[in-house]
């Protein structure tokens, strides 16, 4: 092989490297290895021997205070953002959605991190049922929950019937998010078909005696 053939061979056996392995100076993944642990939402209620799991469950109260309000007139139609924390406890973008005057607006009373809250839109009917009263008005009220649900932990089991590519994540369907919500292993999935981290598990929940 001659000099030039043999540096473009080079040259391309590095190209092809660098592009499936993690960007060193950023330490993100690039976009080849983004897409292999990617994966379509599962809708995990249609796993029988997953939901099967639930039956046995341990049930579990939200201890903590869900803070809840009215919409404002201004934000009526409006988007709003709702963070989440990721594995590391650090706020990320779940999703958007509409406010309407047939929601109530939910939120953590302790923030993610500084000024961001994990706040959510939450349907007046389902708040009913959750909490048992509606907020009277567009300020902040606590609230208890009287809902309890049961939870499984996200094991590497429960990740591999999920779907999951990369052993430490997956993506769950969810209502309120298209792209669907990502479960953590360490993690817990509910009943309520939606994933809990496992700091918030530990800081938000506890268990119920039956």
């Amino acid at each position: 092989m001659n000099k030039l053939l043999l540096t473009a061979a080079l040259t391309s056996m590095l190209w092809v490297s660098g592009a499936s392995a993690t960007d060193a100076q950023t330490g993100q993944a690039s976009p080849a290895a983004a897409l292999a642990e990617t994966t379509a939402p599962v809708v995990f209620q249609e796993i029988p021997v997953l939901m099967a799991q639930f039956e046995s469950a341990p049930v579990y109260r939200k201890k903590a205070l869900t803070l809840g309000r009215l919409p404002q007139r201004r934000e009526l139609d409006r988007m709003l953002p709702t963070f989440v924390a990721d594995e590391h406890g650090k706020p990320v973008l779940e999703t958007e959605n509409t406010v309407t005057n047939v929601v109530v607006i939910a939120r953590h009373p302790v923030p993610i991190s500084g000024a961001v809250y994990n706040e959510w839109l939450v349907p007046m009917e389902t708040w009913i049922e959750i909490y048992g009263a509606l907020p009277q008005s567009a300020e902040f009220e606590p609230f208890q929950r009287v809902k309890t649900i049961r939870a499984i932990p996200v094991t590497e089991e429960v990740l591999q019937l999920l779907g999951s590519r990369n052993g430490e994540t997956a993506q769950i369907a969810v209502d309120w998010n298209e792209q669907g919500m990502t479960v953590y292993k360490g993690g817990y999935l509910t009943d309520g078909g939606y994933g809990i981290a496992p700091h918030e598990m530990a800081q938000f929940y506890e268990l119920v005696e039956e």
